[in-house]
Protein backbone atom coordinates (compact mmCIF):
# COMPACT_ATOMS: atom_id res chain seq x y z
CA UNK A 1 0.00 0.00 0.00
CA UNK A 2 3.08 2.30 1.13
CA UNK A 3 6.47 2.37 -0.67
CA UNK A 4 9.46 1.97 1.02
CA UNK A 5 10.11 5.45 1.30
CA UNK A 6 7.15 6.38 2.94
CA UNK A 7 7.37 3.53 5.20
CA UNK A 8 10.80 4.60 6.60
CA UNK A 9 9.69 7.59 7.18
CA UNK A 10 6.48 6.80 9.35
CA UNK A 11 8.97 3.91 10.57
CA UNK A 12 11.08 6.93 12.23
CA UNK A 13 8.88 9.10 12.81
CA UNK A 14 6.70 6.12 15.28
CA UNK A 15 10.12 5.04 16.65
CA UNK A 16 9.64 8.89 18.32
CA UNK A 17 6.23 8.71 19.15
CA UNK A 18 6.73 5.24 20.87
CA UNK A 19 9.51 6.36 23.09
CA UNK A 20 6.82 9.42 24.30
CA UNK A 21 4.42 7.01 24.81
CA UNK A 22 6.88 4.61 27.13
CA UNK A 23 7.36 7.55 29.34
CA UNK A 24 4.42 8.40 29.91
CA UNK A 25 2.52 5.33 30.70
CA UNK A 26 5.52 4.01 32.71
CA UNK A 27 3.89 6.13 35.43
CA UNK A 28 0.50 5.04 34.93
CA UNK A 29 -0.03 2.16 37.26
CA UNK A 30 -0.27 -1.63 35.65
CA UNK A 31 0.37 0.47 32.34
CA UNK A 32 3.13 -2.83 31.68
CA UNK A 33 0.06 -5.01 31.01
CA UNK A 34 -1.35 -6.04 27.42
CA UNK A 35 -4.95 -5.74 27.00
CA UNK A 36 -6.54 -8.89 25.10
CA UNK A 37 -9.28 -9.14 23.71
CA UNK A 38 -12.26 -11.09 24.48
CA UNK A 39 -11.67 -13.85 21.60
CA UNK A 40 -7.56 -13.26 22.65
CA UNK A 41 -6.06 -10.72 20.50
CA UNK A 42 -3.55 -8.94 22.12
CA UNK A 43 -3.30 -5.04 21.43
CA UNK A 44 -1.48 -2.37 21.43
CA UNK A 45 -1.71 1.36 22.42
CA UNK A 46 -2.09 2.84 19.30
CA UNK A 47 -1.68 1.23 15.55
CA UNK A 48 -0.43 3.21 12.64
CA UNK A 49 -0.36 2.98 8.63
CA UNK A 50 2.44 0.81 9.40
CA UNK A 51 -0.47 -1.72 10.93
CA UNK A 52 -1.56 -2.39 7.62
CA UNK A 53 1.13 -1.71 4.96
CA UNK A 54 1.14 -4.84 3.38
CA UNK A 55 -2.37 -4.61 2.85
CA UNK A 56 -3.05 -4.68 -1.17
CA UNK A 57 -6.48 -2.16 -1.07
CA UNK A 58 -7.82 -3.56 -4.42
CA UNK A 59 -7.63 -7.28 -3.24
CA UNK A 60 -8.21 -7.58 0.46
CA UNK A 61 -10.33 -4.14 1.28
CA UNK A 62 -11.58 -2.97 -2.51
CA UNK A 63 -15.07 -1.21 -2.22
CA UNK A 64 -18.55 -2.20 -1.18
CA UNK A 65 -20.41 -4.31 -3.24
CA UNK A 66 -17.30 -5.64 -4.97
CA UNK A 67 -15.25 -9.34 -4.37
CA UNK A 68 -13.88 -9.75 -1.12
CA UNK A 69 -17.09 -7.62 0.09
CA UNK A 70 -14.79 -6.88 3.26
CA UNK A 71 -16.54 -3.45 3.19
CA UNK A 72 -20.07 -5.05 2.93
CA UNK A 73 -22.34 -6.82 -0.15
CA UNK A 74 -24.02 -3.68 -1.56
CA UNK A 75 -22.23 -0.81 -3.13
CA UNK A 76 -24.49 1.68 -1.49
CA UNK A 77 -24.66 0.12 2.03
CA UNK A 78 -27.50 1.27 3.92
CA UNK A 79 -28.33 4.25 1.83
CA UNK A 80 -30.17 1.72 -0.50
CA UNK A 81 -31.28 -0.76 1.64
CA UNK A 82 -32.10 0.09 5.37
CA UNK A 83 -31.79 -2.39 8.08
CA UNK A 84 -34.14 -4.30 8.55
CA UNK A 85 -35.82 -3.81 12.04
CA UNK A 86 -36.82 -6.82 13.71
CA UNK A 87 -37.75 -7.48 17.72
CA UNK A 88 -37.80 -11.73 18.48
CA UNK A 89 -41.59 -12.23 19.54
CA UNK A 90 -42.97 -15.73 21.14
CA UNK A 91 -45.74 -15.08 23.89
CA UNK A 92 -47.78 -17.81 24.98
CA UNK A 93 -50.47 -18.38 22.55
CA UNK A 94 -50.36 -17.89 18.78
CA UNK A 95 -53.26 -15.17 19.25
CA UNK A 96 -50.59 -13.57 22.10
CA UNK A 97 -47.55 -13.90 19.62
CA UNK A 98 -49.72 -12.92 16.84
CA UNK A 99 -51.15 -9.36 18.50
CA UNK A 100 -47.50 -8.76 19.74
CA UNK A 101 -46.63 -9.09 16.05
CA UNK A 102 -48.88 -6.43 15.36
CA UNK A 103 -47.65 -3.79 17.90
CA UNK A 104 -44.31 -3.94 16.69
CA UNK A 105 -45.23 -2.96 12.93
CA UNK A 106 -47.43 -0.68 13.94
CA UNK A 107 -44.40 0.96 15.72
CA UNK A 108 -41.83 0.52 12.89
CA UNK A 109 -40.71 -3.32 12.45
CA UNK A 110 -40.21 -4.45 9.42
CA UNK A 111 -39.15 -7.58 9.46
CA UNK A 112 -40.87 -10.27 11.97
CA UNK A 113 -39.08 -13.17 13.90
CA UNK A 114 -41.02 -15.97 16.08
CA UNK A 115 -39.56 -18.77 19.01
CA UNK A 116 -41.39 -21.42 19.80
CA UNK A 117 -41.27 -23.04 22.99
CA UNK A 118 -39.58 -25.40 21.67
CA UNK A 119 -37.35 -24.67 19.52
CA UNK A 120 -36.35 -27.96 18.21
CA UNK A 121 -39.73 -29.25 17.59
CA UNK A 122 -39.31 -32.11 19.10
CA UNK A 123 -41.44 -32.31 22.25
CA UNK A 124 -44.77 -33.77 22.82
CA UNK A 125 -48.19 -32.29 22.49
CA UNK A 126 -48.80 -29.77 24.84
CA UNK A 127 -51.50 -32.00 26.52
CA UNK A 128 -48.85 -34.44 27.45
CA UNK A 129 -48.64 -34.25 31.21
CA UNK A 130 -44.42 -34.19 30.87
CA UNK A 131 -44.69 -30.64 28.95
CA UNK A 132 -47.07 -29.22 31.43
CA UNK A 133 -44.42 -26.80 32.72
CA UNK A 134 -43.27 -25.86 29.61
CA UNK A 135 -46.37 -24.70 27.14
CA UNK A 136 -46.15 -21.18 26.11
CA UNK A 137 -43.41 -20.36 28.62
CA UNK A 138 -40.23 -19.44 27.11
CA UNK A 139 -41.37 -18.87 23.31
CA UNK A 140 -45.35 -19.65 21.32
CA UNK A 141 -46.62 -23.01 21.49
CA UNK A 142 -46.92 -24.27 18.40
CA UNK A 143 -48.78 -27.71 18.52
CA UNK A 144 -50.48 -27.41 14.60
CA UNK A 145 -51.37 -25.78 11.43
CA UNK A 146 -54.37 -24.52 13.38
CA UNK A 147 -51.80 -22.58 15.87
CA UNK A 148 -49.75 -21.30 12.08
CA UNK A 149 -52.98 -20.28 10.72
CA UNK A 150 -53.35 -17.87 14.17
CA UNK A 151 -50.22 -16.77 14.59
CA UNK A 152 -50.19 -15.55 10.51
CA UNK A 153 -53.69 -13.84 10.86
CA UNK A 154 -54.05 -10.78 8.76
CA UNK A 155 -49.85 -11.07 8.63
CA UNK A 156 -48.74 -10.28 4.32
CA UNK A 157 -46.48 -13.41 4.05
CA UNK A 158 -45.47 -11.95 1.10
CA UNK A 159 -44.57 -8.35 2.38
CA UNK A 160 -42.81 -8.97 5.52
CA UNK A 161 -40.11 -11.07 5.94
CA UNK A 162 -40.70 -13.96 8.46
CA UNK A 163 -37.79 -15.76 10.39
CA UNK A 164 -38.89 -18.61 12.36
CA UNK A 165 -36.99 -19.73 15.24
CA UNK A 166 -37.00 -23.33 14.77
CA UNK A 167 -35.08 -25.97 13.51
CA UNK A 168 -37.72 -28.29 12.66
CA UNK A 169 -39.37 -29.53 9.28
CA UNK A 170 -43.07 -29.48 10.63
CA UNK A 171 -42.43 -25.36 10.88
CA UNK A 172 -41.62 -25.41 6.96
CA UNK A 173 -44.45 -27.33 6.27
CA UNK A 174 -46.86 -25.52 8.31
CA UNK A 175 -45.61 -22.17 6.50
CA UNK A 176 -46.07 -23.70 2.91
CA UNK A 177 -49.19 -24.98 3.96
CA UNK A 178 -50.78 -21.34 5.25
CA UNK A 179 -49.14 -20.49 1.42
CA UNK A 180 -51.44 -23.18 -0.32
CA UNK A 181 -54.28 -22.26 1.42
CA UNK A 182 -53.83 -18.94 0.67
CA UNK A 183 -53.11 -19.44 -3.35
CA UNK A 184 -49.82 -17.80 -3.04
CA UNK A 185 -47.09 -19.60 -5.18
CA UNK A 186 -44.16 -21.33 -3.53
CA UNK A 187 -41.86 -19.26 -5.78
CA UNK A 188 -43.41 -16.02 -4.23
CA UNK A 189 -42.99 -17.19 -0.93
CA UNK A 190 -39.93 -15.30 1.27
CA UNK A 191 -39.13 -15.29 4.82
CA UNK A 192 -36.37 -17.89 6.61
CA UNK A 193 -36.01 -20.62 9.25
CA UNK A 194 -33.04 -21.27 11.53
CA UNK A 195 -32.62 -24.39 9.85
CA UNK A 196 -29.05 -25.21 11.92
CA UNK A 197 -26.43 -26.71 9.65
CA UNK A 198 -26.31 -30.12 10.60
CA UNK A 199 -25.58 -33.81 9.91
CA UNK A 200 -29.06 -34.68 9.64
CA UNK A 201 -31.31 -35.66 6.38
CA UNK A 202 -34.26 -33.12 7.84
CA UNK A 203 -32.02 -30.44 7.49
CA UNK A 204 -30.88 -31.18 3.74
CA UNK A 205 -34.00 -32.01 2.91
CA UNK A 206 -35.00 -28.43 3.79
CA UNK A 207 -32.16 -26.93 1.78
CA UNK A 208 -32.96 -29.24 -0.66
CA UNK A 209 -36.62 -29.02 -1.58
CA UNK A 210 -36.83 -25.31 -0.98
CA UNK A 211 -34.13 -24.74 -3.90
CA UNK A 212 -36.04 -26.37 -6.00
CA UNK A 213 -39.40 -25.19 -5.50
CA UNK A 214 -39.03 -22.23 -2.91
CA UNK A 215 -36.69 -20.19 -4.61
CA UNK A 216 -36.90 -16.80 -2.24
CA UNK A 217 -37.00 -18.50 1.49
CA UNK A 218 -33.68 -18.87 3.26
CA UNK A 219 -33.70 -22.26 4.17
CA UNK A 220 -29.52 -23.06 5.46
CA UNK A 221 -28.96 -20.97 8.49
CA UNK A 222 -25.52 -20.96 10.34
CA UNK A 223 -26.48 -20.56 13.80
CA UNK A 224 -23.09 -18.92 14.97
CA UNK A 225 -24.59 -16.14 17.38
CA UNK A 226 -25.99 -19.26 19.81
CA UNK A 227 -22.56 -20.73 19.62
CA UNK A 228 -20.73 -17.37 20.26
CA UNK A 229 -23.13 -16.84 23.34
CA UNK A 230 -22.15 -20.38 24.20
CA UNK A 231 -18.35 -19.41 24.83
CA UNK A 232 -16.55 -19.36 21.24
CA UNK A 233 -14.33 -17.31 20.38
CA UNK A 234 -15.14 -14.15 17.23
CA UNK A 235 -12.67 -16.41 14.99
CA UNK A 236 -14.20 -19.78 15.82
CA UNK A 237 -17.41 -17.94 15.31
CA UNK A 238 -16.19 -17.43 11.71
CA UNK A 239 -14.37 -20.02 10.60
CA UNK A 240 -16.79 -23.11 12.39
CA UNK A 241 -19.86 -21.20 10.34
CA UNK A 242 -17.92 -21.32 7.25
CA UNK A 243 -16.98 -24.84 8.08
CA UNK A 244 -20.42 -25.88 8.60
CA UNK A 245 -21.77 -24.30 5.24
CA UNK A 246 -18.88 -26.12 3.24
CA UNK A 247 -19.71 -29.24 4.83
CA UNK A 248 -23.68 -28.53 4.11
CA UNK A 249 -22.77 -27.63 0.62
CA UNK A 250 -20.88 -31.05 0.01
CA UNK A 251 -24.02 -33.05 0.82
CA UNK A 252 -26.50 -30.57 -1.64
CA UNK A 253 -24.24 -31.34 -4.36
CA UNK A 254 -23.97 -35.03 -2.98
CA UNK A 255 -27.55 -34.83 -3.79
CA UNK A 256 -27.01 -33.34 -7.55
CA UNK A 257 -27.25 -29.55 -7.08
CA UNK A 258 -24.43 -27.35 -7.97
CA UNK A 259 -23.20 -24.76 -5.59
CA UNK A 260 -25.25 -21.63 -7.20
CA UNK A 261 -28.35 -23.58 -7.14
CA UNK A 262 -28.15 -23.09 -3.04
CA UNK A 263 -25.62 -21.19 -1.68
CA UNK A 264 -26.76 -17.38 -2.20
CA UNK A 265 -29.97 -18.93 0.22
CA UNK A 266 -27.42 -20.00 3.18
CA UNK A 267 -27.89 -17.00 5.99
CA UNK A 268 -25.52 -16.45 8.91
CA UNK A 269 -26.94 -15.71 12.30
CA UNK A 270 -24.60 -14.04 13.94
CA UNK A 271 -23.53 -12.35 17.49
CA UNK A 272 -22.83 -8.72 18.39
CA UNK A 273 -21.02 -8.68 21.70
CA UNK A 274 -19.01 -6.44 24.35
CA UNK A 275 -15.76 -6.35 22.11
CA UNK A 276 -16.77 -3.16 19.84
CA UNK A 277 -14.41 -3.00 17.37
CA UNK A 278 -12.97 -6.91 17.39
CA UNK A 279 -17.09 -7.06 17.00
CA UNK A 280 -17.06 -4.76 13.72
CA UNK A 281 -13.67 -6.46 12.21
CA UNK A 282 -15.88 -9.78 12.57
CA UNK A 283 -18.23 -9.14 10.13
CA UNK A 284 -16.24 -7.88 8.11
CA UNK A 285 -13.48 -10.41 8.06
CA UNK A 286 -16.57 -12.93 7.96
CA UNK A 287 -18.08 -11.38 4.55
CA UNK A 288 -14.23 -12.04 3.17
CA UNK A 289 -13.36 -15.75 4.34
CA UNK A 290 -17.38 -16.36 2.86
CA UNK A 291 -15.98 -14.96 -0.40
CA UNK A 292 -12.72 -16.30 -0.68
CA UNK A 293 -13.82 -20.11 0.26
CA UNK A 294 -16.88 -20.30 -1.87
CA UNK A 295 -14.92 -18.36 -4.68
CA UNK A 296 -11.40 -20.21 -4.74
CA UNK A 297 -12.59 -23.71 -3.21
CA UNK A 298 -15.97 -24.48 -4.82
CA UNK A 299 -15.42 -22.13 -7.86
CA UNK A 300 -19.04 -20.13 -6.82
CA UNK A 301 -19.65 -18.29 -10.44
CA UNK A 302 -23.06 -16.51 -9.02
CA UNK A 303 -21.73 -13.31 -7.17
CA UNK A 304 -24.78 -13.39 -5.13
CA UNK A 305 -23.16 -16.69 -4.19
CA UNK A 306 -20.33 -14.83 -2.63
CA UNK A 307 -22.39 -12.56 -0.50
CA UNK A 308 -22.18 -13.29 3.04
CA UNK A 309 -25.70 -12.03 4.69
CA UNK A 310 -25.99 -11.76 8.24
CA UNK A 311 -29.02 -11.26 11.14
CA UNK A 312 -27.46 -10.28 14.23
CA UNK A 313 -28.93 -10.20 17.51
CA UNK A 314 -26.94 -8.45 20.86
CA UNK A 315 -25.25 -10.45 22.95
CA UNK A 316 -26.86 -11.91 25.91
CA UNK A 317 -24.71 -13.32 28.39
CA UNK A 318 -23.64 -10.01 29.96
CA UNK A 319 -27.65 -8.96 30.81
CA UNK A 320 -28.12 -8.87 34.38
CA UNK A 321 -30.38 -9.29 36.86
CA UNK A 322 -28.87 -6.44 39.03
CA UNK A 323 -28.57 -2.99 37.47
CA UNK A 324 -31.03 -4.20 34.94
CA UNK A 325 -31.94 -0.85 33.15
CA UNK A 326 -27.68 -1.26 32.31
CA UNK A 327 -29.02 -3.48 30.33
CA UNK A 328 -30.29 -0.96 27.40
CA UNK A 329 -26.98 0.75 27.30
CA UNK A 330 -25.00 -2.87 27.14
CA UNK A 331 -26.87 -3.58 23.93
CA UNK A 332 -26.95 -0.35 22.39
CA UNK A 333 -23.71 -0.26 22.32
CA UNK A 334 -23.98 -4.01 20.78
CA UNK A 335 -26.02 -2.56 18.22
CA UNK A 336 -24.32 -0.01 17.21
CA UNK A 337 -21.11 -2.25 16.41
CA UNK A 338 -23.76 -4.54 14.38
CA UNK A 339 -24.70 -1.08 12.53
CA UNK A 340 -21.07 -0.06 11.89
CA UNK A 341 -20.00 -3.85 10.66
CA UNK A 342 -22.64 -3.98 8.23
CA UNK A 343 -25.11 -6.18 8.83
CA UNK A 344 -28.49 -6.25 6.79
CA UNK A 345 -30.93 -7.28 9.44
CA UNK A 346 -30.42 -6.90 13.55
CA UNK A 347 -32.50 -7.39 16.81
CA UNK A 348 -31.91 -5.99 20.07
CA UNK A 349 -32.32 -7.77 23.27
CA UNK A 350 -34.62 -6.25 25.80
CA UNK A 351 -32.97 -5.00 28.93
CA UNK A 352 -35.61 -7.08 31.12
CA UNK A 353 -34.35 -10.73 29.20
CA UNK A 354 -32.39 -12.06 31.96
CA UNK A 355 -35.49 -11.63 34.33
CA UNK A 356 -38.52 -12.68 31.93
CA UNK A 357 -39.93 -12.43 28.40
CA UNK A 358 -40.24 -8.92 27.10
CA UNK A 359 -43.13 -7.04 27.59
CA UNK A 360 -44.14 -4.63 25.42
CA UNK A 361 -42.50 -1.82 27.11
CA UNK A 362 -39.15 -3.22 26.94
CA UNK A 363 -39.91 -4.46 23.04
CA UNK A 364 -40.15 -0.88 22.85
CA UNK A 365 -37.51 0.31 23.55
CA UNK A 366 -35.29 -2.04 22.19
CA UNK A 367 -36.65 -1.33 18.77
CA UNK A 368 -36.46 2.66 19.61
CA UNK A 369 -32.64 1.91 20.07
CA UNK A 370 -32.94 0.69 16.30
CA UNK A 371 -34.71 3.67 15.14
CA UNK A 372 -32.34 6.12 16.91
CA UNK A 373 -29.53 4.90 15.54
CA UNK A 374 -30.44 4.82 12.58
CA UNK A 375 -32.23 8.09 12.14
CA UNK A 376 -30.03 10.41 14.62
CA UNK A 377 -27.04 9.17 14.43
CA UNK A 378 -26.06 9.71 11.16
CA UNK A 379 -23.69 6.14 10.90
CA UNK A 380 -26.20 4.94 7.78
CA UNK A 381 -25.28 7.59 6.04
CA UNK A 382 -21.59 6.92 5.37
CA UNK A 383 -21.16 3.16 3.81
CA UNK A 384 -18.08 1.11 6.16
CA UNK A 385 -17.80 4.48 8.31
CA UNK A 386 -14.50 2.62 10.24
CA UNK A 387 -13.35 1.28 6.71
CA UNK A 388 -9.25 2.50 6.54
CA UNK A 389 -9.34 2.47 10.58
CA UNK A 390 -5.79 0.88 11.14
CA UNK A 391 -7.01 -1.07 14.32
CA UNK A 392 -10.08 -2.09 12.78
CA UNK A 393 -8.19 -3.38 9.27
CA UNK A 394 -5.60 -5.19 11.74
CA UNK A 395 -8.00 -7.00 13.42
CA UNK A 396 -9.72 -8.31 10.41
CA UNK A 397 -6.80 -9.55 9.39
CA UNK A 398 -6.19 -11.07 12.45
CA UNK A 399 -9.66 -12.90 12.53
CA UNK A 400 -9.40 -13.94 8.88
CA UNK A 401 -5.91 -15.63 9.62
CA UNK A 402 -7.28 -17.18 12.80
CA UNK A 403 -10.20 -18.22 10.85
CA UNK A 404 -8.62 -19.74 8.21
CA UNK A 405 -6.34 -21.56 10.34
CA UNK A 406 -9.34 -23.40 12.09
CA UNK A 407 -11.34 -24.40 8.54
CA UNK A 408 -8.00 -25.85 8.26
CA UNK A 409 -7.86 -27.70 11.30
CA UNK A 410 -11.29 -28.66 10.76
CA UNK A 411 -10.92 -29.99 7.28
CA UNK A 412 -8.16 -32.09 8.29
CA UNK A 413 -10.55 -34.31 10.35
CA UNK A 414 -12.92 -34.71 7.62
CA UNK A 415 -14.56 -31.95 7.83
CA UNK A 416 -17.14 -30.01 10.00
CA UNK A 417 -20.20 -32.93 10.35
CA UNK A 418 -16.85 -35.46 11.14
CA UNK A 419 -15.41 -32.57 13.39
CA UNK A 420 -18.81 -31.74 15.29
CA UNK A 421 -17.40 -33.13 18.71
CA UNK A 422 -14.06 -31.73 18.59
CA UNK A 423 -15.47 -28.11 17.74
CA UNK A 424 -17.70 -28.24 20.73
CA UNK A 425 -14.70 -29.05 22.54
CA UNK A 426 -13.47 -26.23 21.97
CA UNK A 427 -16.35 -24.00 22.41
CA UNK A 428 -16.47 -26.01 26.02
CA UNK A 429 -13.17 -24.54 26.09
CA UNK A 430 -13.03 -21.10 25.39
CA UNK A 431 -16.49 -20.48 27.71
CA UNK A 432 -14.98 -22.34 30.78
CA UNK A 433 -11.85 -19.90 30.01
CA UNK A 434 -14.67 -16.92 29.34
CA UNK A 435 -15.62 -17.81 32.87
CA UNK A 436 -12.99 -18.15 34.80
CA UNK A 437 -11.25 -14.22 33.46
CA UNK A 438 -14.68 -12.86 34.86
CA UNK A 439 -14.88 -14.78 38.05
CA UNK A 440 -11.60 -13.63 38.93
CA UNK A 441 -12.12 -10.26 38.19
CA UNK A 442 -10.26 -10.17 34.88
CA UNK A 443 -13.15 -9.31 32.51
CA UNK A 444 -15.09 -6.57 34.68
CA UNK A 445 -19.39 -6.74 34.29
CA UNK A 446 -20.69 -3.54 36.03
CA UNK A 447 -23.46 -4.06 38.87
CA UNK A 448 -21.69 -8.11 39.30
CA UNK A 449 -18.24 -8.17 39.36
CA UNK A 450 -17.44 -4.21 39.42
CA UNK A 451 -19.61 -1.30 41.30
CA UNK A 452 -21.65 -3.26 42.78
CA UNK A 453 -25.04 -1.67 44.35
CA UNK A 454 -26.17 -3.75 47.58
CA UNK A 455 -29.34 -1.35 47.71
CA UNK A 456 -29.89 -1.45 43.94
CA UNK A 457 -32.22 1.34 42.94
CA UNK A 458 -32.67 0.00 39.79
CA UNK A 459 -34.46 -3.33 40.87
CA UNK A 460 -36.81 -0.78 43.07
CA UNK A 461 -37.69 1.36 40.14
CA UNK A 462 -38.71 -2.16 38.04
CA UNK A 463 -40.66 -3.37 40.93
CA UNK A 464 -42.60 -0.11 41.36
CA UNK A 465 -43.38 -0.01 37.74
CA UNK A 466 -44.85 -3.15 38.26
CA UNK A 467 -47.03 -2.78 40.78
CA UNK A 468 -48.39 1.00 39.61
CA UNK A 469 -47.57 1.45 35.88
CA UNK A 470 -50.90 1.02 33.68
CA UNK A 471 -48.90 -1.39 31.51
CA UNK A 472 -46.44 -4.77 32.62
CA UNK A 473 -43.17 -3.75 33.32
CA UNK A 474 -42.24 -7.43 33.63
CA UNK A 475 -43.54 -10.47 31.89
CA UNK A 476 -45.91 -12.62 34.23
CA UNK A 477 -46.14 -16.78 32.69
CA UNK A 478 -49.93 -17.68 32.70
CA UNK A 479 -50.50 -20.70 33.63
CA UNK A 480 -54.03 -21.05 32.06
CA UNK A 481 -51.86 -20.85 28.47
CA UNK A 482 -51.80 -25.10 29.43
CA UNK A 483 -55.76 -25.38 29.04
CA UNK A 484 -56.38 -22.68 26.47
CA UNK A 485 -53.62 -24.59 24.03
CA UNK A 486 -55.19 -28.23 24.99
CA UNK A 487 -58.90 -26.76 24.01
CA UNK A 488 -57.22 -25.89 20.27
CA UNK A 489 -55.62 -29.39 20.27
CA UNK A 490 -59.07 -30.93 21.03
CA UNK A 491 -60.27 -28.95 18.22
CA UNK A 492 -58.15 -29.64 15.74
CA UNK A 493 -58.51 -33.76 16.78
CA UNK A 494 -62.25 -33.70 16.88
CA UNK A 495 -62.16 -31.71 13.30
CA UNK A 496 -59.46 -34.57 11.09
CA UNK A 497 -60.36 -37.31 9.34
CA UNK A 498 -58.19 -39.65 11.37
CA UNK A 499 -58.32 -42.44 8.37
CA UNK A 500 -57.22 -39.83 5.38
CA UNK A 501 -54.32 -38.51 8.30
CA UNK A 502 -53.64 -42.30 8.97
CA UNK A 503 -52.61 -42.66 4.96
CA UNK A 504 -50.56 -39.27 4.99
CA UNK A 505 -48.50 -40.53 8.22
CA UNK A 506 -47.59 -43.88 6.39
CA UNK A 507 -46.74 -41.93 3.23
CA UNK A 508 -44.61 -39.74 5.38
CA UNK A 509 -42.56 -43.09 7.52
CA UNK A 510 -42.56 -44.56 4.18
CA UNK A 511 -40.82 -41.49 2.13
CA UNK A 512 -38.44 -40.88 5.41
CA UNK A 513 -37.37 -44.37 5.54
CA UNK A 514 -36.58 -44.44 2.64
CA UNK A 515 -34.79 -41.19 2.37
CA UNK A 516 -36.84 -39.53 0.16
CA UNK A 517 -37.13 -35.88 0.71
CA UNK A 518 -39.91 -35.34 3.55
CA UNK A 519 -41.27 -31.88 3.10
CA UNK A 520 -43.61 -32.44 0.27
CA UNK A 521 -45.18 -35.38 2.22
CA UNK A 522 -45.04 -33.49 5.65
CA UNK A 523 -46.41 -30.75 3.76
CA UNK A 524 -49.55 -33.06 2.96
CA UNK A 525 -49.84 -34.19 7.10
CA UNK A 526 -50.36 -30.86 8.07
CA UNK A 527 -52.93 -30.16 6.26
CA UNK A 528 -54.50 -33.02 7.40
CA UNK A 529 -54.21 -32.24 11.26
CA UNK A 530 -50.91 -34.27 12.07
CA UNK A 531 -49.58 -32.60 15.45
CA UNK A 532 -45.85 -31.39 15.98
CA UNK A 533 -45.78 -34.35 18.80
CA UNK A 534 -47.15 -36.59 15.74
CA UNK A 535 -44.66 -36.20 13.45
CA UNK A 536 -41.94 -35.96 16.43
CA UNK A 537 -42.88 -39.57 17.13
CA UNK A 538 -42.81 -40.39 13.61
CA UNK A 539 -39.12 -38.87 13.48
CA UNK A 540 -37.94 -41.03 16.60
CA UNK A 541 -38.98 -44.28 14.87
CA UNK A 542 -37.15 -43.73 11.66
CA UNK A 543 -34.29 -42.65 13.15
CA UNK A 544 -34.81 -45.14 16.40
CA UNK A 545 -34.05 -42.11 18.45
CA UNK A 546 -34.99 -42.53 22.19
CA UNK A 547 -36.78 -39.57 24.31
CA UNK A 548 -35.81 -37.94 26.84
CA UNK A 549 -38.17 -35.91 29.84
CA UNK A 550 -40.69 -34.03 27.38
CA UNK A 551 -39.01 -35.04 24.17
CA UNK A 552 -40.62 -37.44 21.65
CA UNK A 553 -37.00 -37.68 20.31
CA UNK A 554 -33.64 -36.02 21.13
CA UNK A 555 -33.53 -32.84 19.86
CA UNK A 556 -31.59 -31.68 16.93
CA UNK A 557 -27.75 -31.37 17.72
CA UNK A 558 -27.14 -27.53 18.44
CA UNK A 559 -22.84 -26.64 18.29
CA UNK A 560 -23.08 -25.16 21.85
Amino acid sequence: MYDRKIIDELENAQEEYEKKLKQILSKMPNSDKDYVTVSNIKTKPLYSPLDISGKGCKQDISFPGHYPYTRGIFPAGYLSRSINIRQVAGIGTAEQTNKRWKYLLAHGVSALSVVRDDMGGCRADSDDEKVRGMVGKCGVVLDTLYDYETLFDDIDITKYPVHMITSTPFALACYLAIAKQRGIAFSKIRGSMSNIMRPENECIDIMEYCSKNVPLFNSGYLDMRNVREGGCTAAQEIGFGVALAMAGSDSLIQRGLGIDDFLHRMTWFVNSSPEFFEEVAKFRAMRRVWAKTFKNRYGAKNSKSLLCRMHCQTYAPTLTKQQPFNNIMRSTIYALAAFMGGVQSLSVNSFDEALSIPTEFSALLSVRTQQIIDIETGITKVIDPLGGSYYVETLTDKLEEEALNIIETILSKGGAFKAWEWMCGEVRKAAINNQKEFDCGKRMLVGVNTLVDENDIQTKALKVLQEHADFEGVSEYDVSIVDKQIKRLNKVRDGRDENKLDRFSNSLYDAMKAEENMIPFLTDAVLCGMTQGEFAKIRAKVYNQKGEGPYVCNPPLVLA
